[in-house]
């Protein structure tokens, strides 16, 4: 298995691509708060079209003021993507097992519908990873995203489980992401969010890649 885990450098050269992250702390308070207006509109309107003067008036802000961040409406959508996957980040870096006797898969699972219970719950969040608003620049992201993902998992069962080193780990939790986000678009597709019975199918598939490299009982730590 060819791997390659994605670096720091790698995501800082794709996010350039396609809008300025500011550095100062009065240019990252105003770039979070046209996100925030940004996805309280979309919620709104369950619909691409906005622009970014309706972003701006939202925000408070200048247009101008959006302009020096986000070249276009759909960079807007892209960081919120970025912010989204930084959000699922956190929230399975912090998740340990419900009981002492869990297994990695019982883990696996409280990942996954931590996550789902996210996303069910974000009409923005549903329409731009897995709905209609996804796109091939919002993939990239959506990439580097799914690779920070991967490693807060991967930080998530290393406290408590000794993981085999090769394949390496955070490359295929990476895979089983990347596996997830397709059963979830179908769901989507389907239904308008993910299902309970979609989400059981997305556990077992990711568990049953897994299990081709990792045995049933990991050792603990």
């Amino acid at each position: 298995m060819t791997q390659r885990v994605i670096t720091n450098e790698d995501a800082d050269s794709t996010i350039e691509q396609f809008f300025r992250r500011p550095t100062q702390v009065r240019g990252i308070a105003k770039f979070e708060k046209i996100l925030d207006a940004a996805h309280t509109l979309i919620a709104e309107h369950r619909s691409p079209d906005i622009s970014l003067y309706d972003v701006a008036k939202a925000a408070g802000v200048a247009t101008g003021s959006v302009y020096h961040f986000f070249p276009s409406i759909e960079s807007v959508f892209i960081a919120l993507v970025q912010r989204y996957d930084e959000l699922f980040a956190d929230l399975v870096r912090d998740i340990d097992p419900q009981d002492s006797s869990a297994g990695w898969q019982d883990l696996l699972v409280q990942h996954t519908e931590r996550s789902r219970e996210f996303i069910n719950s974000s009409p923005p969040a549903l329409m731009l990873i897995i709905g209609p608003l996804r796109t091939w620049q919002s993939r990239l992201v959506d990439t580097v995203g799914d690779a920070q993902i991967s490693k807060a998992m991967m930080e998530s069962y290393q406290r408590h489980f000794i993981l085999p080193e090769q394949p390496q780990p955070e490359s295929i939790l990476h895979y089983t992401i990347r596996m997830l986000e397709a059963f979830w678009e179908l769901s989507y597709q389907q239904h308008g969010f993910v299902t309970d019975d979609i989400s059981r199918e997305t556990n077992r598939a990711m568990i049953a890649y897994l299990s081709l490299y990792w045995p049933k009982y990991l050792p603990p730590v």
